[in-house]
C-alpha cells in the first residue's frame, strides 16, 4: 500500500501533561510549533495538515493552536485513548460501511504523548488489538498495535524529550505509606545523582485515597514523540530534522545530549548479498579433472556450471559481497549467516568457513567430489541464509529502556512500561530468517 499524503499530529491532552504546560513557559509550545510543525513544513509533508485532541476519545474537529498548547486549561482529559490512534477498525461487510483507517490516508502520523495507561492485564504483544486493548491503551496494548503497524510495513521511530515537569503526577493506583516512602526516597535520590546535577526533585501532597495515586512532582519528566510512516525515508529525514531543531531550541533542564533521544524501532536494514564469480581454487592432480566454467544470474539464482571427470575433486571459490541498507544495524540486532543446501548431495560440500555479518568482499570455499560418481548431469542448490535476533544485552543499554519504569508510581522521570513495549515492537521489526542469496551448482560428469 502506497504512502498518503500530508500530515497529522495527534496531542495527548491528558491531565498528567498538565505539569509540563505554563503561561510562562514555551516549551510545549516551542515543540509543537518551532520543531514539529515547523519540521514538517521544512519537508513539505504538511499538505494537507492537521492537529488531533486525545483524551477520552479522538477530536480532530476542536481548535487546538499552537499558543492553547502551551495553556495548562488544554490539558484536562481523565486519560488518553492512544489505541483510538493505532487500531486498525474491523472489516466491514460491505466497502461503503468500512470505517476509515486512522493512519494510511497519510504520509506522516506524530503521536506527542507522557506515557501509557497502568493496568493489571497481562503483557499480551502477540494478541488481536481487540483483545490486548481491553484494559485501555496500556503497554501492552500499544505494543500489538505497534506491532501490528510494523509488520503492515510501517517505519516507527520514538524521541523522548525531557522537559521541566511541576504539576500532579498520576500512579494510577492506590499509594499506601510504603509506596509513598519509595517516592520520597527515590526524589532524595535523584538530587545527589550527577545525572540530574541542577535539577531539584520534590515529590508532595499525595492522595492515598482513590485508585487515581496522584502526587505533586518537582522536577523534570518525559514528553515521548512516535512518528509512523509507511515512506520510511521521508521518516527518517523528518526524525532527523525534529532531533536537530530540539538540540538547537534546548527545551529540557540539562544538555541536548542528555535530554533529546531519538531510535528507530522499525524497519530494520539487514544486510544483502550478492555473489560475483566462482572459480576453481586450487591446480594440480585430482582437481585439474574439475573445470569450472562461467556462472550467471537466472531468475534471481546464481548458476555455477562445472564439468568433471571420474576423477574429480577441487575446491571451488566463491567470490561475493556483503552490503547494509541506508542505516547501520541497530546495536541491538545481531545476524548469523550460513550456507544451507536445498537437498543433501553426497558430490557437494558447502563453505564451512565463518562468515562474519559485515558489508565487504567475501570468500567461501566448497568442494565438488566426482569420485565414484556415474555420468550424467545434477544441480545443487543452495543458499546464504541469515536469522536476525535481538540481543537482549545490547537492547538493555539501549535509553528507551534504560528510562523504562518498574512501577507506575516510583520514578516519575522515567516511563512506565517502556522496555516492555520497545522490546515488542523492535522484535517486529528485527527478528527474521531469509536467503540473502540463492546459488546452484550445475554439474555435469562426463
Amino acid at each position: 500500500m502506497p504512502a498518503g499524503a500530508g500530515a497529522q499530529v495527534f496531542v495527548d491532552v491528558s491531565e498528567s501533561i498538565r505539569g509540563f504546560a505554563s503561561e510562562r513557559s514555551v516549551a510545549l509550545a516551542t515543540l509543537h510549533g518551532p520543531v514539529i510543525e515547523a519540521s514538517l513544513s521544512a519537508l513539505q509533508v504538511n499538505n494537507p495538515f492537521r492537529r488531533c485532541a486525545v483524551d477520552e476519545d479522538v477530536h480532530c474537529d476542536v481548535p487546538l493552536d499552537v499558543p492553547r498548547l502551551r495553556l495548562p486549561a488544554t490539558y484536562h482529559g481523565a486519560n488518553s485513548a492512544l489505541h483510538r490512534v493505532l487500531r486498525r477498525p474491523p472489516r466491514a461487510p460491505r466497502a461503503d460501511l468500512q470505517a476509515p483507517d486512522p493512519l494510511d490516508p497519510w504520509a506522516v502520523t506524530v503521536i506527542v504523548t507522557d506515557g501509557f495507561e497502568s493496568s493489571r492485564a497481562p503483557f499480551q504483544p502477540d494478541a488481536p488489538g481487540a483483545v490486548a486493548c481491553t484494559a485501555g491503551a496500556d503497554p501492552s496494548c500499544l505494543a500489538a498495535l505497534l506491532r501490528a503497524r510494523v509488520l503492515e510495513g510501517y517505519g516507527v521511530w520514538v524521541g523522548r524529550v525531557m522537559l521541566p515537569f511541576d504539576g500532579r503526577y498520576f500512579a494510577e493506583r492506590r499509594l499506601d505509606d510504603a509506596m509513598w516512602s519509595r517516592v520520597q526516597a527515590h526524589a532524595a535520590a535523584l538530587d545527589t545523582d550527577p545525572a540530574w546535577n541542577g535539577v531539584r526533585f520534590t515529590a508532595s501532597a499525595p492522595s492515598m485515597q482513590g485508585e487515581a495515586g496522584a502526587f505533586r512532582w518537582q522536577g523534570a519528566r518525559p514528553l515521548l514523540v512516535f512518528v509512523l510512516s509507511r515512506d520510511v525515508a521521508e521518516g527518517r529525514r523528518l526524525v532527523a530534522e525534529m532531533d536537530r531543531r530540539l538540540r538547537v531550541e534546548r527545551l529540557g533542564p540539562r544538555t541536548p545530549t542528555a535530554d533529546v533521544s531519538f531510535s528507530e524501532w522499525a524497519p530494520f536494514d539487514g544486510l544483502s548479498a550478492t555473489l560475483l564469480g566462482a572459480a576453481r581454487a586450487e591446480s594440480g592432480g585430482e582437481a585439474d579433472d574439475v573445470l569450472v566454467d562461467r556462472p550467471a544470474t537466472n531468475a534471481g539464482v546464481f548458476e555455477v556450471p562445472v564439468r568433471c571427470g571420474l576423477h574429480g575433486h577441487a575446491t571451488v571459490r566463491l567470490d561475493g559481497a556483503l552490503a547494509q541498507g541506508v542505516l547501520a544495524p541497530p546495536a541491538f540486532a545481531t545476524v548469523s549467516l550460513r550456507w544451507r543446501a536445498a537437498v543433501e548431495s553426497p558430490w557437494f560440500a558447502l563453505p564451512t568457513q565463518p562468515l562474519r555479518p559485515v558489508p565487504g568482499p567475501f570468500e567461501a570455499l566448497a568442494v565438488v567430489d566426482c569420485r565414484a560418481l556415474p555420468a550424467g548431469v545434477r544441480d545443487a542448490a543452495f543458499s546464504l541464509h541469515g536469522e536476525w535476533r535481538v540481543d537482549p544485552s545490547a537492547l538493555a543499554r539501549q535509553w528507551f529502556v534504560a528510562e523504562s519504569a518498574d512501577t507506575s508510581f516510583e520514578s516519575p522521570e522515567k516511563v512506565f512500561g517502556l522496555a516492555d513495549l520497545a522490546g515488542a515492537v523492535v522484535a517486529a521489526g528485527v527478528d527474521r530468517r531469509g536467503d540473502l542469496v540463492r546459488a546452484s551448482l550445475h554439474l555435469t560428469r562426463r
